[in-house]
């Protein structure tokens, strides 16, 4: 299979699991996520996080078998490219957004010096939306790309 055949399937499986589609083992409950925040105080931390997966319901078919969580209507969703080795120093996140790793490694520096790395299929919720924000880095030697996806207000919110 070729590389962009392979990109093609996880961009396309990563997008159907953030928008409800992604068929899912009878046995899988929830994705696991990492969650960048803002504190009062204006400093940002990491917390792992869920995102909990049910039956449609009243699935017929081949809609038997999925698991989703909705996440709403998505609009401006885009691919993002940061150049291997090139870092962004301090910033916010635009809007609340799944950033998801589709190719390199990126890593994610919160204001608190904690530090995240996301592969190639994992993700992350960005709400440091305020505060001093992150940083982020394209580790390693090939290009780090995503895909933002916007999360519509009253989604995925903290307790």
């Amino acid at each position: 299979m070729t590389r962009s055949k392979l990109r093609l399937l996880l961009t396309t499986g990563v997008i159907g699991l953030l928008l409800g589609v992604q068929t899912m083992a009878a046995t899988t409950t929830a994705v696991s996520f990492i969650r960048l925040y803002t504190d009062a105080n204006g400093v940002s931390h990491f917390s792992k996080e869920t995102l909990p997966l049910a039956p449609v319901a009243g699935g017929q078919g081949m809609e038997a078998t999925l698991a989703v969580n909705r996440i709403g209507d998505v609009k401006g969703v885009m691919f993002a490219q940061l150049k291997a080795g090139a870092t962004e120093d301090w910033h916010i996140a635009p809007r609340r957004q799944f950033m998801v790793c589709v190719q390199g490694v990126v890593e994610i520096t919160a204001s608190d010096g904690q530090k995240q790395r996301l592969t190639p299929g994992q993700f992350m919720l960005l709400e440091d939306t305020t505060g001093k924000g992150h940083i982020t880095h394209a580790a390693g030697s090939e290009d780090h790309v995503a895909l933002a996806v916007p999360v519509p207000d009253g989604v995925l919110t903290r307790k």
